[in-house]
């Protein structure tokens, strides 16, 4: 762990920087924002990405997760490398410690879960402004940013 070159409140959490990526254009100002706040803490960064897999909704029937094992999971397996392969790229990582978690469900519940069981000092989300079916598809789906804010677990970073 690194020194922090700061002084720390004395209720901050141990844990690391969170922050949810899903691509390195995508996610670039969080990113920076959260290397920044654990360079200045001298903390790690946990960077989740966080797969959406549709879930089959048939009345009466609970998949289990073996039946929910398709060759997307391959897919997703090579996304993440690919992902991991560009986080290094981009050069936005060095100099300081960092893993990169993959789960699967919704963004801000896993967000919220991993962040709780790593004791985050901060989670870092992104505010995405991408016009209308970005607009569509926040009422139908709601907004990471809010539901992480929502939540007052933890101290959160929300980055346009």
């Amino acid at each position: 762990m690194n020194t922090p070159l700061v002084p720390l409140p004395p209720d901050m959490r141990s844990g690391p920087m969170v922050v949810g990526v899903d691509d390195v254009a995508g996610c670039g100002r969080p990113l920076r924002a959260a290397v920044f706040l654990a360079r200045a803490a001298g903390r790690p960064v946990l960077l989740v990405h966080v797969r959406r897999r549709p879930m089959p909704l048939v009345e009466g029937y609970v998949a289990i997760p073996e039946q929910l094992e398709t060759d997307s999971d391959d897919e997703e397996r090579a996304a993440e490398r690919r992902l991991r392969d560009d986080l290094v790229a981009s050069g936005d990582l060095e100099g300081v410690d960092w893993e990169l978690l993959a789960v699967t469900g919704d963004a801000a519940g896993e967000l919220l879960r991993v962040a709780q069981e790593r004791d985050a000092a901060c989670v870092v989300v992104g505010k995405r402004h991408r016009g209308f079916a970005e607009v569509l598809h926040r009422l139908a789906s709601g907004s990471v940013s809010r539901a992480v804010l929502a939540s007052q677990k933890f101290p959160v970073l929300v980055v346009p």
